[in-house]
Formats: structure tokens, sequence, C-alpha cells
């Protein structure tokens, strides 16, 4: 067995209230978790956010945008943390006709935002985690997005955007019922998503 120097650090945006664009939505199918012993399973996805700030404090060392993301379960129920991160969001509630109509999640990548961050500590590490989003007012700039829209969906999956996403993405993604499905399946096209910023409230 051959091994090699690991280095675990990683770049922390620092704490505060960023100019925030999604540029990722990835379908993580059903996961299982397990609180106070209890295991359950749910549908997952994640949204990754870049953080378009000019301040070069506010900005990964090698100049880049920081990145950070949030999972969900894929849930608009009354009480589901999704809903209301929308809801914070889009400056709005939903209407019950819009809740009964459905809502495409896709709509949310190429989006602004005001994203909310602070530090927090788990099992010895430090985490830097979106508290909290609002609408981006319409005076404020909307920079330039530096990362490329991206969406991966499990009901019609792009293995091309699979294969660019971390090990452990598809390590996760891989044991879900969904990704195994639709590895089955015959691979369906590919088609031009047209990513775009949708004005508040989308």
């Amino acid at each position: 067995m051959i091994i090699t120097a690991s280095n675990d650090s990683f770049e922390l945006a620092p704490p505060g209230v960023y100019t925030a664009r999604c540029y990722r939505l990835i379908d993580l199918g059903t996961q299982k978790s397990t609180f106070q012993g209890e295991t359950k399973s749910a549908r997952k996805l994640l949204l990754s956010f870049e953080l378009l700030s000019d301040d070069p404090t506010e900005r990964m060392s090698d100049g880049r945008a920081f990145s950070v993301s949030r999972r969900f379960t894929a849930s608009l129920g009354d009480k589901a943390a999704l809903r209301a991160f929308i809801e914070s969001w889009r400056g709005r509630a939903f209407t019950p006709d819009e809740i009964s109509a459905g809502f495409n999640l896709d709509r949310l990548v190429g989006v602004y935002g005001l994203l909310n961050l602070v530090e927090s500590e788990r099992d010895g590490r430090t985490y830097s985690n979106i508290a909290s989003i609002s609408p981006l007012p319409k005076a404020m700039p909307r920079p330039e997005g530096e990362n490329p829209a991206t969406l991966f969906d499990l009901a019609a999956p792009d293995w091309a955007i699979f294969d660019t996403l971390s090990d452990r993405l598809k390590e996760q993604i891989s044991d879900s019922p969904e990704y195994k499905a639709a590895r089955q399946a015959a691979p369906a096209p590919v088609t031009d998503a047209g990513f775009a910023d949708d004005d508040i409230p989308f």
C-alpha cells in the first residue's frame, strides 16, 4: 500500500454578508441519516454559491471567489428548511397555488442573493456556514459569475457533469437508489438548460 501526505486544510470564507450567486444545484438522491439513534431516509439536494466580492480579503488566496454550499431535504412542506430558505431568498412566501403547482428548483441556478455566513465548530474543526439569505436589492450590482452554471438531476442525469463532481459527492450520490436506477436506464439526451439570472421573486 502506497500512501502520501494528506492536507486537510482548506480556506474558509470570513464571516459576513456577501453578494452571492447560486451556481450549482446537485441532486444527491435519497440519503440515510442517523440522529439520536434513529435512521431516516430522505431525498437530498445541494445548493452551492459563489461569493462575488472585490475585496481581496474576502477572496481565496489565489484570487478565486469563495464557494459555500448547503444541503437540504428536497421538500417544500410547511416546516421544511428548503421552503423557508427559498421564501427568505425571494422575499415573500409561496402562495398555496404556487405550492400546489410545484416549484422548479432549476430556476435557482444563476439567481443572486445576500448571504450571511457564520463560523461554527464541530469535531474540532471550524466551518463556514450559511446562516441566512435575503434578496439582493435591485440597486446593488450583480457581478459576473466566475463558476459555470451547473445542474445535476438524477431524473435526467448528465454524466459528464457527474464526472466533474468531487469524489466525496460522487460516492454519496452513487449510494442512492435513484443513481442505481439511472445507471441501469438508457442514457437520456443532454439539452441546453438555458441558465439565467431571474429577477426576484424567481
